[in-house]
């Protein structure tokens, strides 16, 4: 027990999954104690429910953390201001921030993320979609390449790679992920890259470099991911290419 331990969790789709992540958070602090930082990536509600963020605080009651978290498709644009109004949550919509826990800089970046391929629905429904998933590629490699912290995590609902979505349909694969991210992951060298939406993979980590890629969707893993803050700072990061450094 014990030590600065981020969790992190996505697609709770409340109430879909309260039952579930009540259980998985009282796992958590049974084994490793309150943890130092909650992230929420994404799906928090089902269907842009946002008056059950109240059910998903509720079940975070007694953690007294710092709880940041990143809109999911589930949490519609138009609702933004519904979802900003519960403030114990930070939420980061294409942003960073760097806070301080027991001496260590910790660089947040949050976003939605992008597609390589809009949803049908996407296509419908939102002009400029294409167009939007592309500046947001660039806009996170921005961010990431002014951050100065000691450990450094993304979480974006979407996957940023296609390795942690299998047990997903393949055909699929392009309307869960942005493969483009891959090149922001080798560039930037973030220590993590969280990501959700994913239910049914069956392969939740992949390494990308110095990079670890984690899919904290609870229905796929069925408990709160950990890690160890400190740890992570240890870890050397080599960011690639001469822009890295620019």
């Amino acid at each position: 027990m014990g030590g600065l331990v981020l969790a992190a969790v996505a697609d709770i789709h409340a109430p879909k999954n309260v039952g579930l992540f009540k259980k998985a958070l009282s796992e958590l602090l049974a084994s490793r104690g309150e943890p130092a930082i909650v992230l929420l990536v994404g799906d928090l509600v089902n269907k842009n429910d946002y008056s059950q963020m109240g059910a998903v605080l509720e079940v975070l009651g007694d953690v007294e953390c710092p709880i940041f978290a990143c809109f999911g498709n589930e949490e519609y644009e138009e609702s933004r201001d519904e979802y900003l109004s519960y403030g114990r949550v930070k939420w980061l919509d294409d942003e960073s921030t760097v806070l301080e826990l027991d001496g260590l800089k910790i660089g947040l970046v949050g976003s939605r993320g992008s597609l390589d391929r809009p949803t049908w629905w996407q296509r419908t429904h939102l002009p400029g979609i294409r167009a939007l998933y592309k500046r947001r590629v660039k806009l996170i490699d921005g961010l990431l390449a002014k951050m100065r912290a000691d450990v450094v995590v993304v979480m974006t609902h979407y996957a940023p790679t296609y390795r942690t979505l299998v047990g997903e349909r393949e055909r699929l694969w392009p309307e869960m992920a942005c493969r483009a991210f891959e090149e922001v992951i080798e560039r930037r060298a973030p220590h993590l890259w969280l990501h959700g939406h994913a239910h049914k993979a069956t392969v939740l980590e992949a390494r990308l470099w110095d990079t670890l890629v984690v899919n904290v969707s609870l229905p796929a893993r069925k408990a709160i991911y950990t890690a160890d803050l400190n740890e992570l700072a240890r870890r050397e990061r080599r960011p690639r290419g001469l822009e890295a450094f620019m």
